[in-house]
C-alpha cells in the first residue's frame, strides 16, 4: 500500500500540463517551462519533469562510468542555475493572470509582468545553452552525432504539436453565433490586421 502511495505522489509530482512552441533550439528546460500553464509556483514539480526528460536523452547515449560522474557534476549547476528562473517564471505567471483577471489592472503592470516573463525565459533558454556546451565537450563524436539528432526530432515533433494546436484553436469555440466560415475568415482578418500593425512598427 506505501509503495502504491510513494508512485502515486511520484507520478503526480512530475505530472504538468504543458502547451507547445517552435524555437530553433528546443532544451527540455526551455520547452518545459516555456510551455507549460501555471496557477501557482510549480518550481519543484518542473524541475523533476526536467530531470526526467533529460535522464531519458542521457540513457540513450550509453555513457561510460566517468561520462556519468561528470554529467551529474554539471547537471547539478545546471539545476542549481535553473531553480529561481523557473520560480521566478512560475512566480510572474500566476502575477499575470491574476492581473489579466482584474478588469481594473494597470497597464503598465500588465506590461512589466510580460517583460519579466520574457526576461525568464531567456535567462533560462541561456542556461540551458551554457550547460549544453559543456555537457556536448563530455561526448564522443558519435554520442554528439547522435544527441544533436535527438534535439533534431524533439523540434520536429514540437512543430507538428504545435501546428496541430493552431488549427485546433481555429476551431469556433463553442457558443459563438456565427458559423464556421464567418468565424474562421474574422481570425483571418484579425492576424492580418495583426500582422500589418506589426510591420508598421
Amino acid at each position: 500500500m506505501k509503495k502504491a502511495l510513494i508512485l502515486a505522489s511520484l507520478c503526480l509530482l512530475v505530472a504538468c500540463p504543458a502547451g507547445f512552441t517552435a524555437e530553433n533550439e528546443i532544451s527540455p528546460e526551455t520547452e518545459i517551462t516555456s510551455t507549460a500553464i501555471h496557477n501557482g509556483d510549480y518550481t519543484p514539480q518542473l524541475l523533476e519533469k526536467i530531470k526526467a526528460e533529460r535522464n531519458t536523452i542521457y540513457n540513450s547515449l550509453n555513457m561510460t562510468p566517468q561520462q556519468l560522474v561528470k554529467k551529474d557534476a554539471i547537471d547539478e549547476r545546471r539545476y542549481g542555475d535553473l531553480e529561481p528562473q523557473i520560480k521566478k517564471l512560475c512566480l510572474s505567471r500566476k502575477n499575470l493572470k491574476d492581473l489579466q483577471a482584474d478588469k481594473n489592472s494597470d497597464k503598465s503592470k500588465i506590461k512589466s509582468t510580460q517583460k519579466d516573463i520574457e526576461s525568464a525565459r531567456q535567462e533560462i533558454k541561456h542556461i540551458s545553452n551554457k550547460y549544453d556546451k559543456e555537457f556536448k565537450k563530455i561526448l564522443t563524436s558519435e554520442q554528439k552525432s547522435k544527441y544533436s539528432l535527438i534535439r533534431k526530432l524533439k523540434r520536429a515533433d514540437l512543430k507538428k504539436l504545435e501546428e496541430k494546436h493552431k488549427k485546433e484553436s481555429d476551431l469556433r469555440p463553442f457558443g459563438v453565433p456565427v458559423s464556421q466560415a464567418e468565424y474562421t475568415e474574422q481570425q483571418k482578418k484579425k492576424h492580418s490586421l495583426f500582422k500589418n500593425c506589426k510591420k508598421k512598427d
